[in-house]
């Protein structure tokens, strides 16, 4: 313990000292310009804001464009100029000394240029009065290293399904895998996400903001985002002339992780002027995890990604071409693959593994290898005559998965080949267009869109049993979303309707003979809402909503080993569409030094699939597993999300998160098995700003309390709910000079007292502990490779 909080002093002290030293140092640096309009629209130009992302510092210009910002810090910083129908100026700029800057507004659509702006922002393409959250700045660096579902937990109401210390994906108000929809860069992710096991195929360095909508999204990005929809978005590409990027260093204590991510960027120059682009990439290594008493044998991972964009923009029309690839090799704990009933039994009593294991970052069977391919290509008109915007998009991925038993075949020359006992294939198609119309009474915006998707899979193997059979299927919908403002009121309404075809192909082990049950499904939704912001200090948003999707091939089919999630499962081919009906409401107060958010939610489900355990484990030549059946029942959610933050003593801050979940098998009148546990987070923080040359230090401890999970039936599960537990975290970090720039360094010990815990949605909570005491060092630092500067 000591040796290992040696980092966290150290980060302290070097942070502290050179606070203190630089404090006598004042902040009097002046950013000025002017703001011009490209066509010379006539625009209210103190409606005009320039901010700064990292100070949160922000003005309005005055009547003729000018703008004076003061008492800002040297340093490199993001600028975003704003008004309403124009594109956003996001750029970054050094600033070591009174700086003058001009900008110049280019309209994103002429026609919304005359649009009466009242104080708040609607953009047509956008879901604006849904309950939402976005992680950014500060917050996601934060996070960085960890998975997409492991980020994501910092969120009042979200949780994560996790099987295993390495694998882990997102739940939305207790709904997660093909209810929570992932738009990565502007695409729906399409990978094999059905399985608790199969965490999302996404790098999170490549996005530097993620909003999380919650609760049905479904009229603007398709029918089946009924738990709620997350948004992986990286910033605008660059416009002035240079290059510049950076690079993301993360080591971790537990698994001895090491994660390195890097990010180049730059424009063509005055010859292609318009043309941007993007190179980015992710290196990830981590050997066996810890629990608080014993090492997690086999749990390594491998991860390598990295991705391409071209942008080519100009006033009135523009495209883009990105590509990314996602590969990873993930080590299956070797705690969850049991040989014979009664060892089972055993395993599931013991509170440590039979076998003990020691670290390595080597590991075996069982395992899985993921790879994730995206292609896509867009491209934007501004219709002639103030007709509106013309958007195309469309998208390719193929997503492959392997997966390996935990034994090998007994047939040698077999063995050297090591084929995967399951091989998935799955290639998507889509294709998107939106038509943004013109302003109606300079009031109503809104959006009529088409899509279609297309799916693929191809599997093989050495698998005795098939998983899933080989299908494919079409689908398509169409939209519309208006908005209109009054007052103080944004009024916001859709409707989509879906069609949905798929045909599986089925093989029976008996005869031989090759089945194609075909299923057709159609349906509407809907979707109302208002928000309101009665001044600075208080607004509120109030959404109703329905979703729908079929139910998933393999929820319909299942019947055999699934590797990775060590268990056998069985489908259902007479379940039907599931159909949700949500409610919710938000309601945000802020003041000076204090902010306060609370939402409520109700949801309810007509015939809602889960996969439901089975009361006996089957016994196979491949091992024991627990047995799961897909059901389907009528149920209801419902929940409070609340947090806060306090700012007191000029310097310190409380932050207090909330999170509470109820769910109601209606079915048969009882709880629902595998919602999350009450969270009770809460964060004391310590924090200097712009204070000399050092930047944004910070210290803070936080306390992480999860009761046992209660609410669930009798006898509904192999293994009771864990007990709850309490966890202590703390974390430091600052911004340090450094070659005319600065560099982020921030430490975190996330299970202090290196409790011994399991987690209600952990799948291996059977059989292992969840992840002890971890000490995460991470740098960020910026790159300039540019010769001149702003």
């Amino acid at each position: 313990m000591h040796n290992k909080n040696i980092l966290l002093f150290i980060t302290f002290f070097f942070c502290a000292f050179h606070t203190i030293k630089a404090q006598k140092q004042s902040c009097n640096l002046i950013l000025s310009g002017h703001v011009k309009v490209a066509d010379s629209s006539a625009i209210s130009f103190n409606l005009v804001t320039v901010t700064i992302a990292q100070l949160k510092k922000g003005v309005l210009a005055d009547s003729t464009g000018n703008y004076l910002l003061q008492n800002i810090c040297p340093g490199r910083y993001t600028l975003e100029v704003k008004y309403i129908g124009f594109k956003t100026i996001d750029t970054t700029v050094r600033i070591n000394k009174n700086t003058a800057l001009d900008f110049l507004l280019v309209p994103e659509n002429k026609q919304l240029a005359n649009v009466t702006v009242t104080g708040q922002l609607i953009e047509a393409n956008k879901v604006t009065t849904a309950v939402k959250t976005t992680l950014s700045g500060q917050a996601l660096d934060e996070t960085r290293g960890l998975s997409l579902g492991e980020s994501l937990k910092s969120i009042t109401g979200l949780n994560s399904i996790q099987t295993g210390p390495s694998i882990s994906k997102p739940v939305i108000h207790g709904l997660y895998s093909n209810r929570i929809l992932i738009v990565n860069n502007g695409i729906r992710q399409e990978g094999q996400t059905w399985g608790n096991d199969h965490a999302p195929e996404i790098d999170p360095f490549i996005a530097t903001k993620i909003t999380v909508i919650k609760g049905p999204a479904s009229i603007m990005y398709g029918s089946d985002a009924i738990g709620g929809v997350i948004l992986l978005e990286p910033k605008d590409l660059r416009k002035m002339q240079g290059i510049d990027g950076e690079l993301n260093l993360v080591g971790m204590t537990n698994g001895r992780v090491g994660a390195a991510s890097g990010m180049v960027e730059g424009t063509a120059g005055k010859k292609l002027e318009g043309l941007s682009w993007r190179l980015q990439g992710t290196l990830k290594d981590a050997g066996n995890a810890q629990a608080a008493n014993y090492y997690l044998g086999n749990t390594g991972f491998k991860e390598d990604d990295y991705s391409a964009t071209l942008q080519y923009a100009k006033p009135g029309y523009g495209g883009e071409v990105y590509y990314s690839r996602f590969d990873t090799k993930i080590g299956i704990a070797s705690a969850s693959h049991i040989g014979t009933l009664q060892d089972l039994y055993d395993a599931f009593k013991r509170s440590e593994p039979a076998v003990k294991s020691d670290f390595s970052y080597s590991f075996g069977r069982p395992y899985q290898m993921v790879n994730h391919t995206l292609l896509k290509a867009n491209w934007f008109v501004d219709l002639k005559n103030g007709m509106g915007k013309l958007t195309a998009t469309y998208a390719y991925q193929r997503d492959i998965r392997k997966e390996y038993d935990a034994d090998v075949s007994f047939n040698d020359s077999i063995a050297r080949l090591n084929p995967p006992d399951l091989y998935f294939n799955l290639v998507t198609n889509t294709a998107d267009l939106t038509w943004q119309h013109p302003a109606i009474n300079k009031k109503i915006v809104g959006s009529i869109g088409l899509n279609f998707i297309t799916h693929g899979n191809s599997q093989q193997g050495t698998g005795y049993s098939e998983l899933i059979p080989n299908f494919i299927d079409y689908g398509g919908g169409a939209f519309i979303v208006e908005k209109y403002e009054v007052s103080k009121w944004i009024f916001e309404g859709g409707f989509r309707y879906d069609y949905r075809w798929l045909r599986a192909f089925t093989l029976d082990p008996t005869t031989l003979v090759e089945k194609k049950p075909t299923y057709n499904w159609h349906n509407s939704t809907v979707n109302a809402g208002a928000s309101y912001r009665m001044n600075d200090h208080f607004s509120g948003v109030v959404n109703f909503g329905t979703a729908w999707r079929p139910p998933q091939v393999i929820e319909l089919f299942a019947n055999g080993i699934h590797q990775s999630a060590a268990s056998f499962e069985h489908g259902d081919t007479s379940l039907t569409l599931e159909k949700a009906y949500n409610t919710s409401a938000s309601v945000k107060y802020n003041t000076n030094n204090f902010e306060a958010e609370i939402g409520v939610y109700v949801n309810y489900f007509n015939h809602y699939i889960y996969l439901k355990p089975d009361s006996v484990p089957v016994e196979t030549i491949q091992g024991t597993f627990p047995t799961y059946t897909y059901t389907q029942v009528n149920a209801l959610f419902k929940g409070i999300d609340f947090n806060f933050t306090y700012s007191f003593l000029k310097h310190f801050s409380l932050i207090s998160k909330t999170s509470i979940v109820r769910a109601r098998n209606l079915t048969i009148n009882d709880w629902l098995i595998n919602i999350p546990a009450d969270r009770f987070d809460n964060t004391l923080k310590y924090q200097l700003k712009g204070w000399g040359k050092i930047k944004d230090f910070y210290i803070g401890i936080n306390n992480l309390a999860v009761p046992k999970q209660t609410r669930v039936p009798p006898k509904s599960d192999y293994v009771s709910p864990p007990p709850g537990y309490v966890l202590w975290a703390a974390d430091a970090g600052c911004s340090i000079p450094w070659a005319n720039n600065y560099f982020d360094v921030s430490v975190s010990v996330t299970n202090l007292t290196n409790v011994a815990y399991r987690d209600y949605l952990n799948r291996f909570r059977y059989f292992i502990d969840d992840l002890g005491r971890n000490i995460s060092l991470r740098i960020k630092v910026p790159l300039d490779f540019s010769k001149h500067h702003s």
